[in-house]
């Protein structure tokens, strides 16, 4: 199972900037750009607390759609409009379809973004997020049940031995830890024992997985 911003795909901080924008053009509010001080670090979770923080009433489900829909326009206008605007996380692609042919394994991706961002990013560097259980912050607000459904998505009738959670930030791996997954870290931003800076390296992280 995969995180996509930092993880799959390098934003480069982009999809941060974007969101910040729509919430400030809407609300008229600054959001924490470490997202440290956020219960869920998801889109939904994220909009949902800054709702709960000011005086907006019955206005609050139309702002939320509001704030959503620029923040979809944005991203989707950014995309088209610069070649390189992002890239895959080296390895990434590759990785995504080994593990695909591999028997017993199924493969799944967990985001706190928003489904239309979500499928965008992955498109836009080749993954085809139909080809895959797939689960984001337009279905839950909290990362661990964001997380559950797509193991749900993914599992069908089958019984998981092993679930690994592949991500780059903290909010991973605590959720990761919360749900008893096994936790691979990608990239700086997290220690931990099991760490690549990217994926290329299939044998590794084969190994890791115990294919």
């Amino acid at each position: 199972m995969f995180d996509i911003d930092g993880t799959l795909v390098d934003t480069a901080g982009l999809d941060g900037d974007l969101y910040a924008a729509a919430v400030r053009s809407v609300l008229g509010v600054e959001v924490d750009p470490t997202w440290a001080s956020y219960t869920h670090v998801t889109d939904s979770g994220v909009l949902d607390e800054v709702l709960r923080g000011g005086d907006y009433g019955a206005r609050a489900a139309e702002l939320r759609a509001e704030v959503a829909s620029r923040f979809v326009a944005a991203t989707r206008a950014y995309l088209a409009g610069h070649e390189r605007a992002i890239r895959e996380i080296n390895g990434a692609v590759r990785l995504i379809e080994r593990l695909g042919q591999e028997p017993g394994v199924r493969v799944a991706i967990a985001t706190g973004g928003w489904y239309e961002t979500a499928t965008l990013k992955l498109r836009y560097v080749g993954i085809d997020p139909k080809r895959l259980a797939l689960a984001t912050g337009s279905d839950a607000v909290a990362r661990t049940a964001i997380m559950r459904l797509a193991e749900l998505r993914a599992s069908g009738d089958e019984v998981f031995r092993r679930v690994t959670y592949f991500g780059d930030s903290p909010w991973d791996q605590r959720a990761s830890t919360a749900l008893g997954y096994d936790f691979v870290a990608v990239g700086r931003g997290v220690e931990h024992v099991v760490r690549f800076d990217d994926l290329t390296d299939y044998a590794a992280i084969a190994a890791h997985l115990g294919i």
